[in-house]
C-alpha cells in the first residue's frame, strides 16, 4: 500500500498547528502558503482532521485553526485514517478465485491463507503506527531544544 501525498501533507499540517502560538489559531491561508498547494486542496485536508476530531476551527476574521487533543492522544495512526480511511494492503477482488476456479477448494484455501498474512502484516503496521503519537515525534525532532518552539504562522502570509 502505498499513502497518498494527502497524508504527508496532513502530517505537515499537524506539526503546523503544533508549533503554532496557542493563543492563536493557524489560518488556513499561512497553511496553504507553508504547503505550496492549492487553497481548496488544504481545505479538504483540513476538514477532514476537524470531522476526525484531531483539529478544530474557529471562524471570524480572526479565524482558523488549533489542534483539539492532547499531542500525546494522537497517533499517526489516526492521522493517516482521517485522510487515508482504514488501512487494507490486500484488495482482494476475487482474481485468485476465477484463476483457479477449476480448484474451487484449494481456491478458497488459498485465499483464506493470503487473505490471512495480508490481515496480519495490516494489524502490526497499524499498531505500529498507533503505537507514535505526534508528542513523540516533537520530542524525538525537538530533542536538542528542551521544548518545541512556538511561532505564529500567520506572521508568514
Amino acid at each position: 500500500m502505498k499513502l497518498t501525498n494527502a497524508t504527508e501533507q496532513a502530517l505537515a499540517i499537524i506539526a503546523i498547528l503544533a508549533t503554532q502560538d496557542e493563543e492563536l489559531p493557524a489560518s488556513s491561508k499561512a497553511i496553504y502558503q507553508k504547503l505550496s498547494v492549492s487553497q481548496s486542496y488544504v481545505k479538504k485536508l483540513l476538514r477532514k482532521l476537524v470531522v476526525s476530531k484531531i483539529i478544530e476551527g474557529v471562524s471570524g476574521n480572526n479565524g482558523g485553526f488549533y489542534i483539539e487533543k492532547n499531542l500525546r492522544d494522537i497517533s499517526l495512526l489516526d492521522i493517516v485514517e482521517a485522510i487515508e480511511g482504514p488501512f487494507h494492503s490486500f484488495p482482494h477482488i476475487g482474481v485468485l478465485e476465477r484463476a483457479f476456479s477449476d480448484f474451487n477448494e484449494i481456491a478458497q484455501n488459498g485465499n483464506e491463507t493470503i487473505t490471512e498474512v495480508f490481515t496480519h502484516a495490516d494489524i502490526a503496521w497499524n499498531e505500529e503506527l498507533r503505537n507514535v503519537t505526534v508528542q513523540d515525534v516533537l520530542s524525538d525532532v525537538f530533542k536538542n531544544y528542551g521544548e518545541i518552539p512556538r511561532q505564529d504562522w500567520n506572521q508568514y502570509m
